[in-house]
């Protein structure tokens, strides 16, 4: 992978430098990931793209193409579902926006390095018709009222934000 390959994704996957270098490029030897400056100079060209980070990013990419796949299907069907209900009726589809990576890790098991590329799917699903419901977990707590968190809840919380 060269380096302009490399800008180019971690761009597309919405990292800033410094979280590609933390999270992409952690790795059993590398835990906390590289120093901003490694991955500056992988980008720049001045030293090689390690194999492990190359396959990381890819692997991240790929993730991205199949999740707006499977939303674009998903988006088609449940139109096609409500237009057989109702000609007439619209379609209201949320995408939860998290702003940062402390509230994507609000759901327990979730891993940090794929808030970004999930913020970039979520921009991508604008395209085909969604709304971004920006999630506050405050008030994402209150609507919860005990039960256990899920993406299917929040998916609900999300949905109740749009009427």
């Amino acid at each position: 992978m060269t380096g302009t390959e490399l800008q180019s994704l971690r761009r597309l996957l919405f990292f800033t430098v410094q979280e590609a270098a933390a999270l992409v490029a952690s790795s059993p030897d590398y835990p906390t990931g590289v120093q901003k400056s490694i991955w500056t100079q992988w980008e720049e060209g001045a030293i090689p793209v390690p194999d492990c980070v190359a396959e990381h990013v890819l692997h991240l990419y790929i993730w991205r193409a199949h999740t707006i796949k499977a939303f674009q299907a998903a988006i088609a069907d449940a139109r096609q579902r409500a237009y057989a209900e109702s000609p007439d009726m619209e379609l209201d589809i949320s995408v939860i926006w998290y702003a940062t990576l402390d509230d994507w890790l609000t759901l327990n098991e979730r891993d940090p390095v794929m808030w970004r590329p999930q913020c970039s799917v979520a921009v991508e699903a604008v395209f085909f018709g969604a709304h971004l419901v920006k999630f506050d977990s405050l008030t994402y707590a209150r609507w919860l009222r005990g039960r256990v968190d899920s993406e299917v809840l929040r998916g609900e919380w999300a949905a109740s934000k749009m009427g």
